[in-house]
């Protein structure tokens, strides 16, 4: 069996996500399992996409109505590079800059953001986006510095295009389909994997595996398992 790396759960979610809220979940079940207490995928470009995010209500309505994009630090950073980063606002170097920005690393203190992961994205056209993992302490770096930027980048980019591109196939398909569990048997199933190594990639129990496969197929009007996963292929469910 191969070995599972950290952003390969995040990944498989968001093939198999089939609304925003299910990336949603997919990223808050990531990052509860690597010791973040939030995250937020942004855009920098105005859209109406812009944000998906547990950040605390109050502090995401304060951001937004005081524009702090044009001053967080983070965000600068995210501007200038290219490679996922770890970040702490506790850094001593925050302290020589500007008073509004000092101002809003401690407010940003206040509600509970600390540290993180960050995974600049570049969409086109000179516009960006970020993924952020954020904790109210640096105990979440501990591991974020070993994670695989490479990997943290792939998961980032294909985050965006669930975003920036489904929204056709979201309005397409019904909530009444396939749920999410039932979708990512379906696509280990088309990546050619049996029940039993399904349940194993899943650390699930083979009967609850072949259950929700037998009821994919109902939903599906499929007769046979290989039918179920040309058809979800083709609706593009999976």
């Amino acid at each position: 069996m191969r070995k599972k790396h950290p952003f390969d759960p995040l990944i498989e979610a968001i093939i198999t996500a089939r609304s925003p809220d299910a990336l949603g979940e997919a990223l808050e079940s990531f990052s509860q399992s690597h010791g973040f207490a939030h995250f937020a995928y942004l855009r920098l470009d105005g859209s109406q996409w812009r944000a998906v995010s547990n950040y605390p209500s109050d502090w995401l309505d304060r951001y937004y109505s005081q524009n702090f994009s044009q001053i967080d630090p983070i965000v600068r950073a995210v501007k200038r590079g290219a490679h996922p980063f770890c970040w702490s606002l506790y850094d001593s170097v925050l302290n020589r800059e500007r008073p509004e920005v000092i101002a809003f690393r401690d407010e940003a203190i206040a509600h509970g953001i600390v540290a993180g992961l960050s995974i600049p994205i570049r969409v086109g056209f000179s516009h960006q986006a970020v993924l952020t993992f954020a904790s109210s302490d640096t105990a979440c770096l501990k591991d974020a510095v070993t994670m695989d930027i490479i990997e943290a980048a792939a998961a980032a980019a294909m985050l965006h295009f669930a975003f920036a591109m489904r929204r056709n196939r979201w309005s397409r398909a019904s909530a009444g389909n396939l749920n999410t569990f039932e979708a990512t048997c379906l696509r280990w199933v088309a990546e050619g994997k049996t029940l039993q190594d399904v349940a194993d990639l899943l650390e699930e129990k083979y009967s609850k595996v072949r259950v929700s496969v037998d009821r994919a197929k109902g939903k599906l009007e499929a007769v046979t398992l290989q039918q179920a996963t040309a058809v979800a292929t083709r609706l593009m469910l999976i």
